[in-house]
C-alpha cells in the first residue's frame, strides 16, 4: 500500500455553518430509486450510505421535488409535504454515521417535463415551450409565484427539521429557478422579468424567504449554469454579473454546471469531451464571490481535483458519475491505490441512455454493476470453494472470474489471444474511446490481484476441461462478426470492422463501410479522422448510430460530418463487386465503385461452440455476454458479476 501525495482535496472547508471533512463531493444525479410515492426507499438510502462510506465529503441527493405537481422522474423524490420528514431524517443518521454531510437539492422543472409526469399543465415564467419537451407551459401568475417560493422555502424547512445539514436550490440546467434566470425562457415584463432585478426576483426571493424558515447559520447552496450553451441563454459573463447579488440575498456556496435541456450533451458530457471541460466556469465565478464554488464537469481523476484546487479554480470538486463508478474513490486516493479505482470513462450507458430509455429503470454503471444494488451485491464468501473455469478474457470473463476469485474459488482464466481485453481492445482505437483501456487494465490489475491463474496465447479445448476436471464453467468467448451471405461478399475481398480496428488491414485512401450501428460508425470515424480516409457509410436503416446513447451519438455524427464522410441510410447491398457494391434504395438498384477497401461492420454473432461440446462434463456451466447475446458491454458485465456471486 502506498499512502497519497493528494493533500488540497482532504483539507477541510466550511460552508457557512456546516464543516466538511474533504473537499470532494457527490452532486445530485437523478437515479429513480426513491419509493413511488416520493418517499426514500432503502434502495436510496443504501446507494446514498455507500459513497459517504467510501469516504465523500458531501452528498446531496438527487432532484427533489418541492411541489406535488413538479415531478420530472416517475419515481420522484419528494419533500412538498411533512410525511416526507421521516425519510430524510433515517437518510441523514445513517450518513452522518459514515462521517459525511448531506444535503437535499430542492427543484421544480417548470417547463422541462412532461405532463403525464406531473398531472397537470406545465408552468413555467413564460409560455413558451421547451424545444425538448415540446409542450406550451402555463406563464405562472404572481400569486402562483409567490406560492412556489413559499414551497421552495417549506422544503428547506422540512430539511432542516430531518437533520440535513444543508440545501441546494437547483438554478441549472433549465429549471423552473434558471428559466427565470434567463431570456431564454423568460420573456415576462413584469417584476419577474426584463432587466437584471427582474429575472433574479424569484432566485433571490426564494433565497430570502428560506432564510426566514432556517435562520442565518444554515448553509444554502446555488447550482446554475455557467452558461447555458444555447442561442439566447445566459453566458459565462452574465453569470458572473449575477453571483454577487446572489451571494448578497444569501448564498452561502455556488455548484457551477453547464447547460439546459436543448444543450443536454454537455450537461453529461461523453467521453467526446476532454475531462474537466467545465472547470473554467467555476474558475471565473470564484473571481466574482467570496464564498465557496464547486467545480463540476467530467472530474473523472482525484489527482485532477487536486490540480483544480491547487490552482485556486476551485474550493470543492464534484465527481458524479466517477462516485458511481467507485464509491470507494475517495478512500483509494487517499491510501494512493489508483490501481485499483474503477475509473468512469463518460461512456453514459448505464447512468443516462438506460434511464431515457427506460423511464421506469434506475441507473446502472457499466464498470461498477453494484450501482442500486448495494445491499444484494455485498460480497459472501462462497459456502465451499470450487475450481471454476473461465473461458474468455474479455470484460465479462474477466469480471466473472474477478468476482468469483474475491468469494473464494480457485479460478483459471483461458484467453486464446496473448492479451486480455476482448473486444474492448477494438472499442478503445476509435477518436474519443481510449478511457476504455482504463477498464481492460482495471480488470486485468483486479484479476491478478484476486488470485486468478491467467493464461494467454492458449485456447481452451475439451481436452483442457478433461485435465482440470473444474466444478463450473463461465463460457465468455465473446463475439465474431457477421459475414451475412450476399453474393461476392467472399471472392471480392471485403474486410471486417474487427480487422480494421485490430490492426491486421492496412486499409486504403477510399473506404466503403457497410454498416452503419455504433461499430460502422467508430470505425468510419477512425478511418477519416486518424486514417485520413475518404470514408462511405451505408446503413439499411433511416438512421446511423441508432443504438448509440444520444451524447455519444451527438458528437459522433459531428465528427462525421467534419470528415465530410458520406452518409447513406435505407440502402440494403445486393451484391459486392470488385470496387464496392450494388445497392437497393427506393425500389432501384445503384452501384456505388471506386473504393480500395470495403469493411463490413453488419453485427455480431455469438462465438460458443465450446459450450455444446463440453455440456454435461461438468456440475455449472454458465454462457455469458455476447457468447450468449450480443449486446452492450453494460449488459455483459452485469450478467457476468452476477454469474461471479453465483457459481
Amino acid at each position: 500500500m502506498t499512502i497519497s501525495s493528494l493533500t488540497k482535496i482532504f483539507e477541510p472547508i466550511q460552508i457557512n455553518s456546516m464543516e466538511l471533512k474533504n473537499r470532494l463531493v457527490v452532486p445530485a444525479m437523478g437515479t429513480n430509486f426513491a419509493n413511488p410515492d416520493g418517499t426514500v426507499s432503502e434502495h436510496l438510502r443504501d446507494y446514498l450510505v455507500a459513497r459517504a462510506d467510501g469516504g465523500f465529503g458531501l452528498i446531496i441527493t438527487e432532484i427533489t421535488a418541492i411541489s406535488p405537481y413538479g415531478k420530472g422522474t416517475p419515481n420522484q423524490l419528494s419533500i412538498w409535504d411533512d410525511k416526507f420528514i421521516p425519510g430524510f431524517k433515517d437518510l441523514a443518521k445513517a450518513t452522518h454515521a459514515r462521517g459525511a454531510k448531506i444535503a437535499v437539492q430542492l427543484y421544480h422543472p417548470g417547463r422541462q417535463t412532461f405532463s403525464f409526469l406531473t398531472g397537470r399543465p406545465l408552468v413555467a415564467p413564460s409560455a413558451i415551450p421547451c424545444p425538448v419537451c415540446r409542450e406550451i407551459p402555463k406563464e405562472l401568475t404572481v400569486e402562483e409565484i409567490w406560492g412556489l417560493e413559499e414551497q421552495f422555502a417549506e422544503g428547506a424547512r422540512r430539511a432542516k427539521e430531518a437533520g440535513i445539514d444543508a440545501i441546494e436550490i437547483h438554478g441549472a440546467h433549465g429549471y423552473l429557478v434558471a428559466q427565470f434566470m434567463s431570456g431564454y425562457a423568460n420573456r415576462r415584463s413584469d417584476a419577474y422579468g426584463g432587466d437584471l432585478e427582474g429575472l433574479l426576483r424569484f432566485p433571490t426571493d426564494i433565497i430570502h424567504k428560506i432564510r426566514e424558515k432556517v435562520g442565518p447559520d444554515y448553509p444554502i447552496i446555488f447550482r446554475l449554469s455557467g452558461d447555458e450553451r444555447v442561442a439566447g441563454g445566459r453566458t459565462i459573463q452574465e453569470t458572473k454579473t449575477i453571483i454577487p447579488l446572489l451571494e448578497q440575498a444569501g448564498a452561502n456556496a455556488f455548484h457551477m454546471s453547464t447547460g439546459v435541456y436543448a444543450s443536454f450533451n454537455y450537461i453529461i458530457a461523453p467521453m467526446a469531451i476532454s475531462p474537466g471541460y467545465n472547470v473554467n466556469a467555476a474558475a471565473e465565478v470564484k473571481k466574482a464571490t467570496s464564498v465557496p464554488v464547486i467545480a463540476v464537469g467530467r472530474v473523472n481523476d482525484p489527482r485532477m481535483a487536486e490540480e483544480i484546487l491547487k490552482e485556486d479554480q476551485a474550493d470543492l470538486v464534484s465527481m458524479g458519475r466517477a462516485s458511481l463508478a467507485d464509491p470507494e474513490l475517495p478512500k483509494k486516493a487517499a491510501e494512493g491505490n489508483y490501481e485499483d479505482i474503477r475509473w468512469c470513462i463518460g461512456c453514459n450507458q448505464g447512468c443516462i441512455d438506460r434511464p431515457l430509455h427506460s423511464r421506469k429503470a434506475g441507473i446502472s454503471c457499466l464498470v461498477n454493476p453494484s450501482v442500486g444494488k448495494e445491499r444484494e451485491t455485498a460480497f459472501t464468501p462462497a459456502s465451499q470453494s470450487k475450481k471454476v473455469l473461465v473461458v474468455g478474457g474479455g470484460p465479462g470473463g474477466m469480471e466473472a472470474a474477478r468476482v468469483a476469485a474475491l468469494r473464494g474459488h480457485e479460478v483459471c482464466l483461458y484467453e486464446k489471444e496473448e492479451k486480455l481485453g476482448g473486444q474492448f481492445n477494438f472499442a478503445a482505437v476509435p477518436p474519443c474511446k481510449q478511457e476504455i483501456t482504463k477498464i481492460i487494465n482495471y480488470l486485468s490489475t483486479q484479476v491478478r490481484k484476486a488470485g486468478v491463474k491467467i493464461i494467454l496465447g492458449k485456447e481452451a479445448t475439451e481436452e483442457t476441461i478433461d485435465d482440470l476436471q473444474p466444478d463450473a464453467i463461465v463460457i465468455a468467448t465473446g463475439g465474431t462478426p457477421v459475414i451475412p451471405d450476399i453474393p461476392g461478399i467472399k471472392e471480392e475481398g471485403v474486410v471486417t470492422a474487427f480487422d480494421i480496428l485490430g490492426g491486421k488491414v492496412i486499409p486504403g485512401r477510399s473506404i466503403l463501410v457497410i454498416g452503419g450501428g455504433m461499430v460502422g460508425c467508430e470505425t468510419a470515424d477512425f478511418l477519416g479522422q486518424i486514417m485520413g480516409c475518404r470514408v462511405t457509410l451505408v446503413e439499411a436503416l433511416p438512421r446511423v448510430a441508432q443504438d448509440v446513447g444520444a451524447a455519444t451519438r451527438y458528437f459522433l455524427l459531428q465528427r462525421l460530418a467534419q470528415e465530410k464522410a458520406s452518409i447513406i441510410t435505407s440502402a440494403l447491398v445486393k451484391r459486392f463487386v470488385k470496387d464496392g457494391a450494388i445497392l437497393e434504395r427506393n425500389g432501384k438498384e445503384e452501384t456505388l465503385s471506386g473504393f480500395d477497401t470495403v469493411v463490413l461492420a453488419m453485427g455480431v454473432a455469438p462465438v460458443n461452440e465450446l459450450a455444446e461440446k463440453v455440456r454435461g462434463k461438468t456440475k455449472e456451466m454458465y454462457v455469458i455476454g455476447d457468447a450468449k447475446q450480443p449486446r452492450k458491454a453494460l449488459d455483459a458485465i452485469a450478467e457476468a458479476a452476477e454469474i461471479g456471486r453465483k457459481v
